[in-house]
Formats: structure tokens, C-alpha cells, sequence
């Protein structure tokens, strides 16, 4: 709205000189008349002013036959004038303001208290879902929805479904899954297999004096090899490995047979560490470390939820602010225009100067040009609402005609402060990276023992010599079992220990942060709560301004009419009304987008 301007009254010296027929004393006892009954006639909202109108219109009709009466032409003017006059100050304001105060007066007449009634909805639906009710759209049920003006609901499931953040989040939380189900494959069999075969053949050059011996050797070697390890979640690692190996190999001399041999060997070892690295804490830990991971996603996504759910409410409700401030602007305007025309008749009726048709004038554009930037902010609030839901910027959207309504919320500081402690995700997600630290530092000190292992080994061998010429079948079979303890510790493990301490202080410092979020929420909580009871006394407050200016823009508009103050005053009290007004709708939002937050900070509906 245009700055104030500062206007001095005029002097009953400076106005025009009014007609002869105008003069009369019985006359301008009519136009006083007129006067009181215009003011008394314009509260309408009141039953004891419409009484009193009525009775004003009734002595008027009485005494307009025994008042003179002007010349034609002057009472055409006359008529004209009265009958702008009229249609100004019947449209003072927008309708969805008065709407406003007119809930707010029903749901709590007189002075509303902070502590009574319940917040209202700004539309049909309204916020009447719990938190974590609302259903995601399909991309065939956003397609049907966008074609429609979207509740506040409509933007709620299109964001949960489309809003680019939310789903990081959840592409985040996919992630950690992964990654727990992945470290449970510690605990799996792993199995290896090796083979091989090897053929050579040598010759020799034939030797005249030994004609007999052989002059091509064959050697033909053939392995497999196979173990598997497991790892059992007390740290325990059992391994078995089996070797087989058949060797065939052509004598060297003549007259010997070709050797075939058959070697079969395993082994089964049992270690089990008693201090370092050993035991549940340690072996999972890596389980564990992952799974803190993905609590302390799922939080975050619901974290993320909540402040989606909360960003879609404040764009919205900034898109239904700018709408109204719209409607106000239109309304000026039309009033501005109206009081052009009526200063205009009432300079040709010459109870009025040059000066009242130039100042409604520079009204008129002030407030055009208002209507321009409100317009302009109603599309960069449509934009910015877009860009939260999810929807592609260049398509055209609308939201449905809700008009803002106000009725205070009983809101109790301790119950709510408990909720948000209690159910917030971030608290939960600090007091999870609590528990992690903690068995970080747990995994950091068991690296400072020293390491003791048990281990346990049964080992067997079967050698074979075949000689199917012979039918000679030699086995030599040999077994063992082992025992042995394993000590060791390395001193002056600074790398250990370092990390130890800094276990130690990141455990401190989760602890810290755990506190300091419990603080900031309870602040933030209580802040809410002052803030919307603050909000609601000067939404009670605005209430009267606005029936002031109101009454003040009628006082005025019937000072006009009879000459006794020109239209700066009508300007005057118009823009004290709009100023009122624009105030109001403000607050409005500003008390729906607090309990929007504070919905957030709960994780619970308060809007019912």
C-alpha cells in the first residue's frame, strides 16, 4: 500500500461558497441530518446502528417536505454525487476480510482469548489427517488432480511424492538398507577352489652305448585344491582345506615300471580370539555400525517428511495470502475509481476544487500499481509453491477458493514441549548416533588389548602308491591334532590409542548435540506458542482497527458529502482501512504457518 500521507484539515474559511439554494439555514439543517444518518446507516454489522438508521431515514422523509428545494440542475448533481458517495462506502474493503472477522466473532465474540476454540481450516479437507496419514500420489492420480484447483491436502500427497528433497532421502534410506543387508555376509561360508594340471615330456638323445635306455620321459601331475572359512558371530573362524594330487612319473632307467601316486591331505582349524577382536561387541559391530546407520536414515527421512509437509503449508498459505491481498487491491481500486467520478460530480457541483479530483487520481494509480506487485507476488508464490510439490514450473496450476478462517487453538506449553521431545525424528536420530559412537569407542579400546587366540588344528594325510601291472596298493595314512595359544601385544600402539580417544570425544560430542537439540526444540516450541498467542491479541486488536477505519471512511465519506472536508480525508481513512486489512490477512497466515511448524516440531496434527 502507498505511504500515509499526512493531511490538515480545512477551514471552514476556505471551502467554496455554497449556492444560494444551498444556503438556507433550514437546508443545511438537513444536510447535518443527512450526515448523522449516513454514519448511523453505514454500521450495518450492528443491530443498534441499523435501528438507528432506520429511524434517521424515516425523520429524514418527515422533514424533507417542509425543506426547500434546490434547483434541478443542482439536485441532479446533488443525487449523482450521493448516489457514488453511497456505492464507496458500502464497498470498503474485501468481502473474504469481513468474511474473517466474521468467523472470528461468531467462533469467539467479543475479546478472544489465546487459550480457547480450535484452529479452523483454510479449506474443506484441511489438515484432519495425522502426520504420517497422508497417502503418496500415483503419476496417473497427480496428472487427474493438477487439471483441478489443489487443496491443501492435493499439495501435501503431490509433495510426498514428488518433492526432490523427500526422495533423496529416501533413495538415502534405500542405501543404508543395502548396506546392512550387505554386512551380514561376514557371517556367510566363503569357499575357494583351485585345480590344475601339469604334463611334460623330456627327450633324450639316443645313446649307442646304452641302447637301451629309454629316450622320452613323461611326467603327468594333477591337483585340487578346495577350503572353505567361517566366520561364527563370537569371532570364532573355522577353516577346512582339502588337497588332492595324483602324480604319475616315467622312470628314468630302463626296466622300472612308471610310478602313480595318490596324496590326499586335510585340515580343520578352530581359532577363537579371547581378547582383541573377539567376542559379539566386535565381530558385529560392523552389523551393528550399519544398522545405527539406517535408523539414523529412517529419522532422517522422517525429518525430512515433517519439513516438506511444513514447506508445502507455508507456500500454500503464502499463495492464498497474495490471492486476498489481490482482492483487497481490486477493491481500492474500485473505490479509488468511484471517489474519481464522485469528485469529479462534486466539482461540477462546486463543493468541491481541482484539487480532490488530482489527489483521488493519484490514488487510483498509487493502488494500480500496487495491484500490479501483488499480482506479480501471487505468480512467484504459485512458482515457488510448484517448486515444493514437485511440479514441473511451466504447468498451470490454481489453488481452490478457501477463504482464511481464525479461530484460536487451545495450545498447552507442556504438553507440546513433551510431544516434541518426545516424538521429533531429530532427537531420535541424535540419541541413535549416541548409541553408534558408543560402540565405536567400544571397538576402538578392544584394539588396545592384547591378542590372545585359542586355536585348535586336526590335519590328516593319505598317501597312495598304485602299480595296477602289480596290483600293489601301498596306503600310508597319518593324522595329528594341535593345540596352541597365540600372545602378542604391540607396544607403544600410538595409532590405537589415538584412536581410542577420539572415540571417546566423539561419543561427548553426540551426547552434546542430543542435549543441544532437546534445548533448541523445547526454545523453538515455546517461542511458537508465544508467538501464536501474540499473534492472536493483534489478530483481535486488527479486528477493531478495521470496524474503526470502517466507521472512520463513513464519518468521512459524510463530511464530503456536505462539504465540510474534501476526499483527502476519505483517502485518509481508506488507506488506514486498507492498511488494517492487509495487516489482518498477514496475521492470519502468519498464525496458520506457526502451527504449521509447530506441527512439526510435535510430529502430531493440531488443526482438527
Amino acid at each position: 500500500m502507498a505511504t500515509k500521507r499526512s493531511v490538515a484539515a480545512n477551514n471552514l474559511a476556505n471551502k467554496p461558497a455554497l449556492p444560494k439554494a444551498l444556503g438556507r439555514p433550514g437546508l443545511s439543517w438537513l444536510f447535518a441530518l443527512a450526515a448523522f444518518v449516513c454514519i448511523s446507516a453505514c454500521g450495518g454489522a450492528r443491530n443498534q446502528a441499523e435501528n438507528q438508521a432506520v429511524e434517521g431515514k424515516k425523520a429524514e422523509g418527515s422533514d424533507l417536505s417542509a425543506m426547500p428545494k434546490p434547483a434541478e440542475a443542482e439536485k441532479e448533481k446533488a443525487r449523482e454525487v450521493l448516489e457514488l458517495l453511497d456505492k464507496a462506502s458500502g464497498e470498503n474493503g474485501s468481502d473474504s476480510i469481513n468474511a474473517m472477522a466474521a468467523d472470528a466473532e461468531t467462533a469467539a465474540p467479543g475479546k478472544i482469548s489465546p487459550l480457547q476454540g480450535a484452529a479452523g481450516n483454510l479449506d474443506s479437507k484441511g489438515v484432519n489427517n495425522a502426520v504420517f496419514e497422508y497417502t503418496p500420489f500415483s503419476e496417473a492420480e497427480i496428472g487427474e488432480v493438477a487439471k483441478n484447483p489443489l487443496t491443501l491436502d492435493d499439495c501435501i500427497r503431490i509433495a510426498l511424492s514428488k518433492n526432490i528433497t523427500l526422495r533423496l532421502a529416501k533413495s538415502e534410506l534405500l542405501r543404508a538398507e543395502v548396506t546392512h543387508a550387505g554386512t551380514y555376509g561376514k557371517f556367510l561360508p566363503t569357499f575357494t577352489l583351485q585345480g590344475g594340471q601339469e604334463n611334460t615330456m623330456q627327450k633324450r638323445p639316443f645313446d649307442a652305448l646304452a641302447p637301451t635306455d629309454p629316450t622320452r620321459l613323461n611326467f603327468n601331475n594333477n591337483f585340487l585344491v578346495g577350503q572353505m572359512q567361517q566366520i561364527l558371530p563370537t569371532g570364532t573362524v573355522l577353516s577346512f582345506v582339502g588337497d588332492l594330487r595324483r602324480d604319475f612319473n616315467s622312470p628314468d632307467q630302463f626296466g622300472i615300471r612308471p610310478t602313480r601316486t595318490e596324496n590326499l591331505a586335510y585340515s580343520v582349524s578352530l581359532t577363537q580370539p579371547l581378547l582383541r577382536g573377539g567376542w559379539a561387541t566386535v565381530t558385529r559391530s560392523a552389523i551393528n555400525l550399519a544398522q545405527y546407520d539406517r535408523k539414523m536414515q529412517e529419522k532422517q527421512l522422517s525429518s525430512t517428511k515433517l519439513a516438506t509437509m511444513y514447506s508445502v503449508k507455508q507456500a500454500y498459505y503464502n499463495v492464498l495470502l497474495q490471492r486476498e491481498l489481490i482482492k483487497v487491491n481490486q477493491a481500492a481500486i474500485q473505490q479509488d475509481s468511484t471517489l474519481v467520478k464522485a469528485s469529479e460530480s462534486m466539482v461540477q457541483a462546486k463543493v468541491a476544487t481541482r484539487r480532490d479530483v488530482l489527489s483521488a487520481q493519484i490514488r487510483l494509480a498509487e493502488d494500480r500499481a500496487e495491484l500490479i506487485r501483488a499480482e506479480t507476488e501471487y505468480q512467484l508464490a504459485l512458482d515457488a509453491l510448484k517448486e515444493i510439490i514437485g511440479l514441473p514450473i511451466e504447468v498451470p496450476i490454481e489453488l481452490t477458493e478457501a477463504d482464511l478462517r481464525f479461530s484460536p487453538l487451545a495450545l498447552d506449553e507442556d504438553t507440546l514441549i513433551e510431544l516434541a521431545v518426545k516424538n521429533n525424528p531429530s532427537t531420535h536420530s541424535a540419541e541413535v548416533a549416541v548409541d553408534r559412537a558408543r560402540l565405536s569407542l567400544k571397538v576402538a579400546r578392544n584394539a588396545l588389548l592384547p591378542q590372545l587366540d585359542l586355536t585348535v588344528l586336526h590335519s590328516g594325510q593319505l598317501d597312495t602308491q598304485l602299480d595296477p601291472d602289480r596290483g600293489l596298493h601301498k596306503d600310508l595314512w597319518t593324522t595329528g591334532l594341535q593345540a596352541s595359544i597365540n600372545l602378542s601385544y604391540p607396544f607403544l600402539n600410538r595409532e590405537a590409542a589415538a584412536n581410542a580417544e577420539n572415540a571417546q570425544i566423539a561419543v561427548s560430542q553426540q551426547q552434546d548435540r542430543l542435549v543441544d537439540l532437546q534445548r533448541q526444540i523445547v526454545l523453538g516450541v515455546r517461542s511458537i506458542i508465544r508467538s501464536a498467542h501474540s499473534t492472536v491479541e493483534e489478530l483481535n486488536a486488527l479486528q477493531g482497527t478495521i470496524a474503526a477505519a470502517e466507521e472512520k471512511v463513513e464519518f468521512a465519506t459524510a463530511m464530503f458529502r456536505l462539504g465540510r472536508a474534501s476526499n483527502l480525508d476519505i483517502i485518509d481513512a481508506q488507506e488506514a482501512l486498507f492498511k488494517a486489512q492487509n495487516q489482518y490477512v498477514s496475521k492470519l497466515v502468519d498464525y496458520h504457518t506457526q502451527l504449521a511448524l509447530l506441527e512439526s516440531l510435535t510430529g502430531q496434527p493440531l488443526m482438527q
